[in-house]
């Protein structure tokens, strides 16, 4: 992704969870991917959406449609493949659990707009995996 505007997150934990939010206005909920590495980095992406914009002559341009890159370094280990990701308003939010290692996965967010730890078929429940 070529060009890509490194976007702006928000970072939280609690004595469970990693949770990081971050503003991706103009694209669709299937144009968001998540990549957390074996490293403990997690690089968020979108694709472009609006398609058109570049041929517009703007008078003033303060905020693009995309396409969105930024790679941030995890302050603790995580399991990828438990995450949960949501995406509504402009918004995405993902949470990640604590763990004892960091586990890798590439996490895309479905159509709907919400995704629960797609690489395990975790539910995000306390009782255990299961498939969405």
């Amino acid at each position: 992704m070529t060009d890509a505007t490194a976007i702006p997150v928000n970072l939280y934990a609690n004595e469970r969870e990693l949770m990081i939010v971050t503003p991706m206005p103009g694209v669709a909920a299937e144009d968001i991917s998540a990549d957390v590495t074996n490293d403990g980095r997690l690089t968020l992406r979108a694709q472009m959406h609006g398609e058109g914009q570049e041929r517009i002559d703007y008078i003033l341009r303060e905020w693009s449609y995309g396409p969105y890159q930024r790679t941030v370094e995890l302050p603790f280990a995580v399991d990828a493949s438990r995450a949960n990701l949501s995406f509504g308003n402009g918004v995405l939010t993902l949470t990640l659990p604590r763990a004892e290692r960091t586990s890798s996965a590439m996490l895309a967010v479905a159509p709907s707009g919400h995704a629960r730890g797609m690489t395990a078929g975790h539910s995000g429940g306390r009782g255990g995996a299961q498939a969405d």
